[in-house]
């Protein structure tokens, strides 16, 4: 299935974005902060399935959220609002949850090692969580700069390494690392996909075709060897409207 997701949605009270995404779309990929926080929004989550026939995945909360802090007690608190995502998330049979990798920050600079470890640790904890609450977890490949871990294919892998957990993969933010046909050699570990593009310098968030990523090549692996949900990650609606129409005639 298509979906969206846009962390401008958050912005919005959600029975407003509701209204908008349910005219173009049946899958909403929540980002769980703002005025779309998953304990705020229930309600609102199960009158869509029975109204409009929705469906639901989420994003884990992203702004201050380090599973990869070197502080422990950060990566601590880091990790109990990713699980306390999964928990709402299975009270609300919710059954997938994209969770983002590590960042790089403070001393973590000094030794980016120390970042990928506690992110591997973190990863681990994560996947019997969520595995105990029925949920699945997808770990994300991050764009590449100097704050991110998880960029490549093999540092990603690197801390799924030992686990079940499967990877989202994420076209744009591969295309920055130059890892797009890399991440496509792996297709058969994607548990989730997102969808944008940009000029390789930075995460753009573009439409599918608008950029250096060759979207035919993605799609066509895609259409051959992937069933899972595709979500288009929009800055918008109407740029996501634009990409899904295109999404549905290259899979055709």
């Amino acid at each position: 299935m298509i979906g969206i997701g846009s962390p401008t949605f958050c912005l919005t009270p959600f029975m407003t974005t509701l209204e908008e995404i349910s005219r173009s779309f049946k899958l909403w990929e929540i980002l769980s902060e703002g005025e779309d926080r998953l304990e705020l929004v229930g309600e609102g989550i199960r009158y869509a399935r029975d109204s409009y026939g929705m469906s639901f995945q989420v994003h884990a909360p992203l702004s201050d959220v380090n599973i990869g802090s070197v502080h422990e007690p950060m990566r601590r608190a880091a990790l109990n609002e990713v699980e306390q995502t999964i928990v709402v998330c299975h009270q609300l049979e919710i059954p997938l949850v994209t969770v983002h990798p590590g960042f790089v920050q403070g001393i973590a600079f000094l030794d980016k090692r120390k970042a990928v470890e506690k992110t591997k640790e973190s990863v681990k904890a994560l996947s019997e969580f969520s595995r105990k609450h029925s949920v699945e977890i997808v770990v994300e490949n991050l764009p590449a700069n100097m704050n991110a871990t998880c960029s490549t294919v093999s540092e990603l892998m690197e801390v799924l390494e030992g686990t079940d957990v499967r990877m989202c993969f994420d076209m744009g933010h591969a295309n920055t690392a130059v890892q797009v046909d890399e991440f496509l050699e792996l297709v058969g570990r994607f548990g989730n996909v997102h969808l944008h593009n940009n000029e390789g310098q930075w995460d753009q968030h573009s439409k599918i075709d608008d950029g250096s990523a060759d979207i035919h090549k993605v799609v066509s692996v895609l259409r051959r060897s992937y069933r899972g949900n595709i979500i288009i990650e929009a800055t918008d609606l109407n740029t996501g409207e634009e990409s899904k129409s295109t999404l549905e005639r290259l899979l055709r």
